[in-house]
């Protein structure tokens, strides 16, 4: 079958290119043409050309061209309809990513303590219902209906509670649209099921969990990485912004590493490299593949993100995580903030793995762990219960691809 894949391919964001290339693997190795559509709005590409340098910019550019089966560019709904059209594809799987985020009307504004007034926030077009396509409203648009599936999509703890019966009722009408829908985390399930009254939605696992299955290029091996980065043969990679935790406190996990007999690397994200005085760093612009091949390889990782974590898991790596994901409860014009760690999309991967205490959450507010801690979790980390996670998702990721794969099938028939 000729299959469209639908979801964030080409952003500069190492883990949303992963998962595109994953998806891609996994329809070829089962005997099917996927087409990347190539959908990517301009005001997101603006707001990415502000934050990433421009040279990591052009490698994420070089990777789409070279490794992904993409269309012409589609700037909006209409243009992605034509090129759906054109390429006469039998289905369409919308995912993974963060693809169902939403901002609801409500959270549009908020409070300023020091300005003590509302100020209005900047919204992307992705963070909207209208022309959005990630929402399956596309579909009706079509001359001719093909079956539409959502696999593994994430809201990135959307404030769902929060929409007002219409925002309900337009995004209802648009999920209709999909044969299927299975989501990355209970806080997205919540929401499908909260929108759509359906009350079975399966949380299926995020692509990269079968890249190794999945991947259709050869990675570098080891012996190739070290020498490309002049690295030792036990490395530990530390990847943290310039957001959350000092210099200072980024350098003691790095002296810990140290200490106990590791190479310290700093590790950068797309947005640049946070090196905090460490001598050992890996420059961007950095490749997908190397991004990859460096985690695979390491003796583990201590940072941020969830995508790190993913290829930790897939891998079994140790790690420990920095979480910067999870939404609150606001009352008191905002003055009180409730977390809900439930929320973090990297907290549902943890808690379901048996490994919480692999990870911090920044927005608990406590002390920050000691560099003593994190690396005790590291060196003492459980692989066997890691290795037998790891497993059981590629196993439900294969099981729940096929499922997605029958509905199309079904469908055409």
């Amino acid at each position: 079958m000729e299959i469209g894949i639908l979801t964030y391919h080409c952003v500069p964001n190492f883990g949303a290119q992963l998962q595109a290339t994953s998806t891609v693997g996994y329809l070829r190795r089962m005997g099917h043409n996927p087409i990347v559509l190539n959908w990517y709005p301009q005001d997101l590409e603006r707001m990415y050309s502000k934050r990433i340098p421009a040279a990591q910019i052009v490698a994420h550019d070089f990777y789409t061209k070279e490794f992904l089966p993409i269309t012409e560019i589609c700037r909006n709904e209409e243009q992605l309809v034509k090129v759906i059209e054109e390429h006469n594809l039998d289905g369409i799987i919308v995912g993974s990513d963060a693809l169902f985020k939403y901002i609801p009307l409500k959270n549009r504004k908020y409070f300023s303590k020091r300005k003590l007034h509302y100020i209005k926030r900047n919204i992307l077009s992705v963070e909207l219902i209208d022309g959005n396509p990630f929402f399956g409203g596309f579909a009706t648009k079509l001359s001719k209906r093909i079956p539409v599936v959502a696999y593994s999509v994430s809201s990135q703890n959307c404030a769902y509670q929060k929409m007002n019966l219409e925002e309900i009722k337009q995004m209802n009408s648009m999920m209709s649209n999909f044969a299927a829908i299975t989501v990355r985390d209970e806080w997205t399930k919540g929401m499908v099921e909260y929108v759509t009254s359906n009350t079975d939605v399966p949380v299926t696992p995020d692509p990269v969990f079968s890249f190794n299955q999945n991947c259709y290029f050869k990675l570098p091996t080891k012996e190739i990485i070290v020498n490309k980065y002049h690295l030792a043969e036990k490395y530990i990679l530390i990847s943290f912004s310039t957001w959350y935790s000092s210099e200072h406190y980024i350098h003691s996990i790095a002296t810990e590493v140290e200490k106990r007999g590791y190479q310290a690397v700093a590790f950068p994200m797309p947005e640049g490299l946070n090196a905090a005085g460490i001598e050992n760093q890996i420059p961007i612009p950095l490749s997908p593949i190397d991004w990859y091949a460096l985690i695979k390889y390491s003796s583990g990782y201590i940072g941020e993100r969830m995508h790190p974590i993913v290829v930790c898991l897939h891998n079994t790596v140790p790690f420990f995580c920095f979480d910067e994901y999870g939404t609150s409860n606001k009352s008191l014009w905002g003055l009180r903030n409730t977390f809900q760690i439930e929320s973090s999309k990297t907290y549902h991967i943890l808690n379901k793995a048996g490994l919480k205490t692999c990870m911090f959450s920044y927005k608990t507010k406590k002390s920050f762990p000691l560099p003593e801690y994190i690396l005790n979790e590291v060196l003492n980390f459980h692989k066997d219960t890691c290795r037998l996670f790891s497993i059981e998702q590629q196993s439900l990721y294969e099981s729940s691809m096929l499922q997605e794969i029958n509905c199309i099938k079904k469908a055409i028939k």
